[in-house]
């Protein structure tokens, strides 16, 4: 996607942005491809599994915690933007990630 910027009294500019998923959306297309969490879906959809929900982003929960896949390096992507993060994080009960 491309952005032209045009503010007054300034030279025109162009800018480039790129988008990209967050780490929801990753773990998300992740939990579609575990077959372990493809039997927790069926389950989930007939009721046989009440600990776990389809939150409203797609998403399977555990507890209201997000269930990630066991894989090595989409877990190091979530510890990472955690570490990098220039702010303070509480990860209390709500939207909590269990890696």
């Amino acid at each position: 996607m491309e952005l032209n910027v045009i503010t007054p009294r300034t030279k025109s500019m162009l800018y480039a942005m790129e988008a990209q998923p967050t780490l929801i959306e990753e773990i998300s297309v992740v939990q579609t491809m575990d077959p372990q969490l493809e039997r927790i879906r069926e389950e989930i959809l007939v009721g046989k599994a009440p600990q776990f929900v389809i939150h409203e982003d797609g998403t399977i929960r555990f507890h209201n915690q997000v269930y990630v896949p066991t894989i090595e390096e989409l877990k190091k992507k979530i510890l990472d933007e955690g570490y990098d993060t220039p702010y303070l994080v509480h990860l209390g009960e709500i939207n909590y990630i269990r890696i």
